[in-house]
């Protein structure tokens, strides 16, 4: 099967980007210093120093520009992992080069970038200290003293930038140090800062808070395929450059997932122009919303992968399995729309725990006492974080960890175990437990000296114990452990007595069930603890010599 026109032109720009490509055309230095500021950046990162160096030396101030306030800033503060890293490199330049690139640089930059590792002396006004911190280095016109701070490799690569500089120009040095020792660095900060920002958002960084819009969620059913072509997120045309974008989801629009079948059958130049352009600004939109450096590999692939599968998840949401519809949504919703709306559709569920954490019947207790088991705890805390994961153990076969929900059914599969957390809380309820039962002080009087130890299943079983041996206090209490030992006795000696006591037990949570009757998650949390009492698992046990819960 052919290529679609996108993937092909993805392809070709992966293929571009190797650093033996640029080197194959008929100019190279040509080729590289006409790359975008970005591409010229994602270039660079990808062959990593020192190999990037024989790409960076063609390039122009402004693209070294743009790949600094792409790779040394940390929120809104420098790196000085990432600075010395980058300074390290840009010193083993040629000194011209060094020159040429400080001069199209934001002066604050450097200036901020040189305080932090050097402190000025003007010997015309005072002199150096006696015992300094770093090493003492005096200026090739012995007009400065700097003395150099950080390690030994930071101590060089400052002393070898200071001296390329002189050497090309020392008029430029001694106006650039007169003026730098008179600077603040929180002033020198927030000028470099302000100046970044402006380029960031021109690339589609735009303001943390500007950015946060990529999540505002909106109602699924006022999102509609709409007879017209959509206005895309602003961005200069990308005809000619099909790999502004990180890799992550350069190879995930390779699969088969319903946007990148969507993004497929795409066959306009223009509208292949555009996609890319909303992309590349909507990944950059969501990356800044979310605080994230594009130089940080791990967590850009992280939330370009989520991009991607809420994108995804979108897209069958409008199509419901018609690849057509899919192509037309791709077509008429505006990319921002489509990631919101993958964005809403996980947000119902992220309010949905919230809302189940929140009017549990024991929030009230303090300190709080969480009774989730192991897997509706996973499910709660997945979906409760700031930015919702579906957890893997939901998947089939369940593995560990989590990843961005991407379809319809894994909304629906985590719809279904938020309900059975809900139902065992229910059940619990109904067999009898109450808030002031596992209170601090109730706990005590029961020998439980760690609340964590709790969960609804513990609970549960220790109460159909309770009842299948005939012992109704009307609370819960620990057994003893004559009474467990009597338990397995009658109940679990046969398979006929383990069937005669399920039937039984299942009676037991059907009556306590809202309504009286099982529901699809009641049912299946009974299922779960029915298994649990043969073999018994942990219950709660009154005797001193073993008090934890077993």
């Amino acid at each position: 099967m052919a290529l679609s026109r996108y993937r092909a032109q993805l392809d070709r720009g992966r293929r571009s980007r190797r650093a033996d490509a640029l080197f194959d055309a008929a100019d190279p230095a040509s080729a590289i210093s006409a790359l975008p500021p970005d591409e010229f950046f994602y270039v660079l990162h990808e062959l990593g120093f020192p190999e990037a160096l024989e790409i960076m030396v063609h390039g122009t101030a402004e693209q070294v520009q743009g790949a600094l306030d792409l790779a040394i800033w940390d929120r809104d503060q420098i790196s000085t992992e990432r600075a010395d890293e980058w300074l390290t490199a840009i010193a083993q330049a040629p000194y011209e080069t060094v020159a040429a690139w400080v001069r199209g640089l934001d002066i604050e930059l450097v200036a901020l970038l040189l305080r932090q590792r050097a402190r000025i002396y003007d010997l015309s006004l005072e002199e150096p200290p006696d015992e300094p911190e770093g090493i003492l280095f005096d200026t090739p016109d012995r007009l400065f003293t700097l003395e150099l701070l950080g390690d030994e490799q930071a101590q060089r690569t400052t002393q070898h930038l200071v001296e390329d500089l002189y050497r090309a120009d020392q008029s430029m040095m001694r106006r650039f140090l007169i003026g730098m020792r008179s600077e603040l660095d929180a002033d020198l900060e927030e000028t470099a800062l302000r100046w970044r920002s402006g380029r960031m958002a021109d690339l589609g960084f735009v303001d943390f808070y500007r950015a946060l819009d990529v999540y505002r969620e909106l109602d699924p059913a006022s999102v509609h395929l709409e007879p017209s072509p959509s206005t895309r997120l602003p961005e200069e045309s990308a005809a000619d450059s099909h790999l502004r974008l990180p890799m992550v989801m350069v190879d995930r629009l390779a699969s088969t997932t319903p946007f990148a079948r969507a993004v497929a059958a795409l066959t306009s130049a223009a509208e292949v122009a555009d996609l890319h352009s909303a992309l590349v600004a909507l990944c950059n939109r969501v990356l800044s919303a979310d605080r994230v450096s594009p130089g940080d590999d791990p967590a850009v692939a992280g939330v370009v992968g989520r991009v991607a599968a809420t994108l995804d998840l979108a897209v069958e949401f409008l199509s419901r399995g018609d690849d057509a519809a899919g192509v037309t949504a791709v077509r008429r919703v505006p990319l921002t729309n489509l990631f919101r709306l993958g964005v809403s559709l996980v947000g119902k569920l992220h309010r949905l725990a919230r809302s189940l954490v929140r009017q549990s019947p024991f929030a009230s207790l303090r300190p709080a006492v969480e009774l989730w088991e192991p897997e509706d705890a996973e499910v709660i805390a997945a979906l409760s974080r700031l930015r919702p994961l579906f957890p893997r153990l939901l998947d089939n076969p369940p593995t560990a960890g989590e990843r961005p929900f991407g379809s319809l059914r894994d909304l629906a599969t985590t719809t279904a175990a938020v309900e059975r957390a809900a139902a065992a809380l229910a059940l619990v309820v109904g067999l009898g437990v109450r808030p002031e039962d596992i209170s601090p002080e109730r706990l005590g009087v029961m020998g439980v000296a760690d609340p964590a130890v709790l969960d609804t299943g513990l609970l549960a079983r220790t109460l159909l114990v309770q009842r299948l041996l005939g012992r109704a206090p009307g609370f819960i209490e620990p057994l003893p452990t004559a009474a467990i030992a009597s338990f397995k006795e009658q109940f679990n000696s046969s398979p006929q007595r383990v069937e005669i006591m399920a039937k039984s037990a299942a009676a037991i949570l059907r009556s306590v069930s809202p309504g009286g009757s099982f529901t699809t998650a009641t049912e299946a949390v009974a299922t779960r603890w029915l298994h649990g009492l043969a073999p018994l698992g942990p219950v709660l046990i009154s005797d001193r010599s073993d008090r934890e819960p077993r």
